[in-house]
């Protein structure tokens, strides 16, 4: 349905939008979008009337002084919706203009910090995550938080998502200790709410392993690897590709400290997933399991020890 709605929306602005734009210039700047001059002050203008005639169905005069009777909370709503499809589809520029300009309608309509603004400031904060720019993301994602907690208390599961998306940006910036601290309020958060046995808090746990292998916790990211691959196994099965992954990792991080004895049980168990689950010679895990194995098969020979049989 979403798709469809975008057709119809931008059959009806490339039509109006070719009519009166002057042709693309050649001088490398930044492209503009017809998204660009929804809902702005200067909505008085002929293009902006005939837009707003084309989303109402109606024909619009030229030179027509028609003006906006106050942004449209339907109109924004589908430019968001417009923004998703773009981003999904990787047109990030395009998506950002129909985020912002659905952003301007919410915002002329219902204030600056009614709850549907966060929802379009996080898919913009998501935005900016994909394309690697963590400090605009982290600042949005802020803004973000101080809405949701406004509105929906400290312990939402909304807050929740926006924390572990801050916790990510830290990470990435290779702030480790905060991302650290941060997952783990998001684990805190996800046990009370979902149970301590929620998906959720498996793939939470995950990222707080990586962040405290990421520290040199090693020790500490074998723990969570564990906590989290028991969630895994009775949610998923024994058998899911994302269990044999985690015991992937666990057999790394047993090795990085030597015991390869413990490794080579890891690596096995993850070795027989990655068959049941019949991934090409080329995958990128058979590939790192290729090369762990000989490593840990290495270790073991070095230290006298013989791999063990599952």
């Amino acid at each position: 349905e979403c798709g469809e709605m975008e057709l119809f929306f931008e059959k009806r602005f490339d039509k109006l939008a070719m009519t009166d734009a002057p042709p693309p210039p050649n001088d490398g700047s930044v492209k503009k979008f017809y998204y660009d001059e929804l809902f702005v002050k200067s909505s008085s203008s002929p293009k902006i009337s005939s837009i707003k005639a084309a989303l109402e169905g109606a024909p619009a005069a030229v030179g027509s002084s028609h003006k906006w009777e106050g942004a449209d909370v339907d109109i924004a709503m589908t430019l968001h919706q417009i923004g998703q499809i773009h981003r999904r589809s990787l047109r990030y520029a395009a998506a950002l203009s129909a985020y912002n300009a659905s952003l301007r309608g919410m915002k002329e309509v219902l204030g600056n910090r009614h709850a549907n603004i966060a929802a379009i400031l996080g898919n913009i904060g998501n935005l900016y995550m994909e394309l690697g720019d963590y400090d605009e993301a982290f600042q949005i994602y802020q803004e973000v938080l101080g809405i949701e907690t406004l509105h929906l208390g400290l312990s939402h599961p909304e807050v929740a998502v926006t924390l572990h998306n801050i916790a990510t940006i830290e990470c990435s910036r290779g702030n480790f200790s905060e991302g650290v601290s941060l997952y783990k309020q998001v684990v805190d958060m996800q046990k009370i709410r979902f149970g301590p046995q929620h998906i959720t808090v498996a793939v939470t746990l995950s990222c707080l392993a990586d962040a405290n292998e990421k520290l040199g916790n090693v020790d500490g990211a074998i723990r969570t690897y564990e906590e989290a691959l028991q969630i895994r196994k009775n949610v998923l099965g024994k058998s899911h590709i994302d269990v044999g992954r985690i015991l992937h990792k666990l057999g790394r991080l047993a090795a990085s400290r030597n015991d390869y004895r413990l490794a080579n049980v890891y690596i096995m168990k993850a070795a027989e997933i990655y068959a049941d689950n019949k991934l090409k010679p080329d995958h990128p895990f058979l590939r790192e399991m290729a090369r762990d194995m000989a490593d840990i098969q290495a270790g073991l020979a070095f230290s006298g020890c013989k791999g063990i049989a599952v």
